[in-house]
């Protein structure tokens, strides 16, 4: 069984926040989609820098997590770990991905986007564009609660965000598959 992604859901959420640090900015640092969204209203750069700085720990632990995995699996010594570990956070490339592909425009987003004033024919079901990789197979096969959840999720907003633009819309995306759970189920992001 892969714990990977429920380790670093954990990691991530509990980050520390300093004694004068805002709820909105602590949340925002454990990764907490709507409140980097309500930091941006207020402060972008800083939004900007704590999810930039929450995608690149992601990173790193899935690297150190891949190349333990690798190290144990090879019947490798502690040191030798060790050394895997390190030369893989150096490393700027995620692991090959072997998984589905996951599209990211879903037949149900497909629709809602076709009620939206301002997006209505930018896109379309399936959209090449927006396909991402999965690691394996267990992180995406078929239409799972997941994502079904990313879903819901990315419905309401357009629901909520009638005067979105391309733009706002495809960050809102970048965010969703810039979380842990998401980089840890597609390492390439999108």
């Amino acid at each position: 069984m892969n714990l990977l992604p429920l380790i670093l859901v954990l990691v991530t959420t509990q980050i520390p926040c300093g004694p004068r640090e805002l709820s909105v900015t602590c949340k925002c640092k454990q990764g907490m989609a709507t409140a980097c969204e309500a930091l941006r209203q207020t402060d972008k750069k800083l939004a900007d820098a704590l999810e930039a700085a929450a995608r690149q720990a992601v990173r790193e632990v899935v690297q150190a997590a891949h190349a333990q995995q690798g190290a144990e699996e090879s019947g490798a010594s502690e040191s030798e770990g060790e050394e895997a570990a390190q030369a893989s956070s150096d490393a700027p490339e995620p692991p090959e991905c072997t998984g589905q592909e996951h599209h990211i425009i879903s037949r149900r987003i497909a629709r809602e986007l076709d009620n939206h004033r301002i997006l209505r024919g930018a896109y379309k079901a399936r959209d090449r564009r927006f396909v991402a990789q999965a690691k394996d197979e267990e992180s995406h096969c078929g239409y799972q609660q997941w994502h079904r959840d990313v879903d819901d999720e990315v419905v309401e907003w357009l629901k909520t965000n009638k005067a979105a633009t391309s733009r706002t819309f495809e960050d809102f995306l970048r965010e969703i598959y810039s979380r842990p759970e998401m980089l840890a189920r597609f390492p390439n992001g999108y």
